[in-house]
């Protein structure tokens, strides 16, 4: 837990930019309900909420959990391997790779959420409701 909690600690910090996100409608819609990431108070993504709803996930519908507990990992060791660059790139790569990941975790704990969301939804004779 302590090296989840490092490595959340390190990806809020390198989210600490100061990029600001545009509002664009967005013409693409998805068979997936829309769930918001789970964030903290002053906006930013909570990376350790979005472990615990994972590991939820392992009780709920353990074959999803192992598919989105990899991809998690891969993010997570991508993002701590990049920290340990981060102030030898020039900024304009370190904006650009800085919003890469921080796309990826917000996509990644979105679904974690849609597919908790959805487990959790379907009926016990299998059926969703």
């Amino acid at each position: 837990m302590f090296k989840s909690g490092c490595i959340a600690a390190i990806i809020a910090g390198t989210f600490l930019t100061g990029c600001v996100a545009k509002n664009i409608p967005s013409q693409v819609t998805s068979s997936m309900e829309s769930v918001d990431p789970p964030t903290t108070s002053d906006g930013e993504l909570d990376m350790v909420q979005c472990e615990k709803e994972l590991r939820a996930l392992e009780s709920i519908n353990p074959i999803k959990h192992v598919e989105l507990k990899s991809r998690f990992e891969r993010v997570m060791l991508g993002a701590s391997g990049y920290t340990n660059v981060r102030s030898s790139v020039n900024p304009e790569t370190r904006n650009a790779i800085d919003a890469l990941y921080k796309f990826q975790a917000v996509k990644l704990c979105s679904e974690v959420r849609a597919e908790m969301l959805n487990s959790l939804a379907v009926k016990p004779t299998g059926e969703n409701i």
